[in-house]
């Protein structure tokens, strides 16, 4: 047999030598076939709709709605982190400010203390300036006491060898000289 031959002899057509019986064709359907494929399918149609279309829509239904609530979740955390990151910049700032504030006074603080020393070490100076201007004072006052009464003692040692000895004024004088170099 050839292969289209074969080919027939297997899906049921009849070879072409046999006219004479008569084969129902497959693409020629019967009027009762029509008829109880439509019953059938409408009976699996309500059946499906009883039993399998709800639990579908159901299900798609649910879904449906773990979807708008993972949608509405996710802008409600956009909104939250757009509200945080605003908060988080604003405290940001706030913390800028204040730093930079906190550093001012710290200046400010440092200068004040700085010039508290200053003001400080001024009239320390001062003070110190006075008891010395206070110290030379009576140091030079000591001295010139002490001057004046080695003064007088030198007085009284000359004027006592001048009496002792009556001369003239050339004499007294060259005389007061030589005791002056003398001391």
């Amino acid at each position: 047999m050839s292969e289209v031959n074969q080919a027939e002899a297997s899906v049921g057509v009849p070879a072409r030598g046999d006219a004479g019986e008569h084969a129902p064709d497959p693409m020629q359907p019967e009027g009762g076939m029509v008829i109880l494929t439509w019953i059938t399918f409408a009976i699996v149609l309500v059946i499906l709709y009883k039993v399998a279309w709800k639990p579908i829509l159901a299900g798609l239904d649910a879904r449906e709605g773990r979807i708008r609530q993972a949608l509405d979740d996710a802008d409600k955390a956009r909104a939250a982190l757009a509200q945080i990151e605003a908060s988080r910049r604003t405290l940001h700032e706030e913390s800028e400010r204040d730093c930079k504030a906190m550093i001012a006074r710290a200046r400010e603080a440092a200068v004040e203390a700085a010039n508290h020393v200053e003001t400080k070490a001024r009239e320390r100076v001062a003070v110190l300036y006075e008891n010395a201007e206070r110290d030379i004072e009576s140091l030079k006052n000591r001295v010139v006491d002490e001057l004046r009464r080695e003064q007088a003692d030198l007085i009284v040692k000359v004027s006592g060898r001048l009496i002792t000895q009556n001369l003239d004024a050339d004499k007294n004088r060259a005389l007061a000289d030589k005791l002056i170099a003398e001391l």
